[in-house]
């Protein structure tokens, strides 16, 4: 082999090499402006804020789960998952083990504390203090419903293992939005503050998480870019698909005025909460067509006996 040959060889394989590096860039430079984009329009979407159901609750198509405080602990398995004590203290609903270790494989196994045995999904939140002594929650309600202007047929089921977070753990002022505040009782007008409530309706923290999905991830680094927020019944490009809007609301045994309240994880305008999806999926499945789908209202928890509680479907 000539010597001129063989630089001819060394040229080629440079090129060539040349080439897979470029392409090699180009399709990680893209993977990157894709990652960003998503992680822009969920960042957007959060500092916006949901848009609330704000009118009666048996308007509209929706299920709607009740479920009992299960246990407290300073676990957190979206945030700290694997390492117990890590967080601050969290009051659990739904999955009974629900443990700084857990997996949706897991939760799926376990009892529950909600009334429909197919949601062994867990809810949980920072624990409320009242003059520095632990409030114990009464209950947790989960509705579910299509967000406000979302065609109701285009909603899907979570998918399994889904993982979410509503408001700012990290909030010292009141938060932009509506995802995380207070109420009285049933009502709507969402305070970064807890109000004084009456005796006939207690103090309630009310969480709006988000309504649309990446339609890949099921959780991401910062616990929050696989979702969005839908505005004006869209979703934006980058989380095209339409998810339940799950709102939560807390109650807490509060009542009147006399209190100094404050959050495991701040003051009350810290406010959050975490859903980490591991509902029985055929059952997820089965009350999103029915309920949402058909736009049927299936559930209206204000009006049911406590008798009946935990008569699951």
């Amino acid at each position: 082999m000539t010597h001129s040959y063989r630089g001819r060889i060394a040229v080629a394989v440079a090129v060539v090499v040349a080439l897979v590096i470029v392409v090699t860039a180009a399709l990680t430079v893209g993977s990157d402006e894709t990652e960003s984009a998503a992680a822009a329009a969920a960042a957007a979407s959060r500092a916006v804020g949901p848009e609330r159901h704000t009118g009666p609750q048996g308007g509209l198509g929706q299920f709607v789960v009740q479920c009992l405080y299960s246990h407290s602990g300073a676990d957190d398995p979206i945030v700290h998952p694997g390492h117990p004590g890590m967080s601050h203290r969290h009051d659990f609903y739904g999955a009974t083990r629900a443990r700084a270790g857990s997996t949706p494989a897991r939760l799926r196994r376990q009892p529950t504390s909600c009334d429909k045995t197919v949601d062994t999904a867990a809810y949980w939140h920072p624990t409320l203090y009242d003059h520095d002594r632990a409030v114990r929650p009464r209950s947790l309600q989960a509705y579910y419903r299509a967000a406000p202007g979302v065609d109701p047929s285009a909603v899907r089921p979570f998918p399994f293992g889904l993982a979410m977070i509503a408001g700012d753990a990290a909030a010292t002022g009141p938060q932009h939005g509506s995802a995380a505040g207070w109420v009285c009782g049933a009502r709507s007008d969402l305070h970064a503050r807890p109000p004084d409530c009456p005796g006939t309706a207690p103090l309630h923290m009310v969480l709006t998480f988000a309504d649309c999905w990446d339609g890949g991830r099921v959780d991401s680094p910062d616990h929050r870019a696989q979702v969005a927020y839908s505005a004006r019944g869209r979703c934006p490009g980058t989380h095209p698909v339409h998810v339940p809007q799950l709102t939560v609301s807390v109650t807490f045994p509060i009542t009147g005025a006399g209190h100094d309240l404050r959050l495991a994880s701040g003051s009350v305008f810290s406010a959050h909460g975490d859903f980490l999806n591991a509902w029985d999926p055929a059952g997820l499945a089965r009350e999103v067509a029915q309920c949402i789908g058909r736009d049927a209202v299936c559930d209206l928890a204000s009006n049911r006996q406590q008798s009946s509680l935990f008569q699951a479907r």
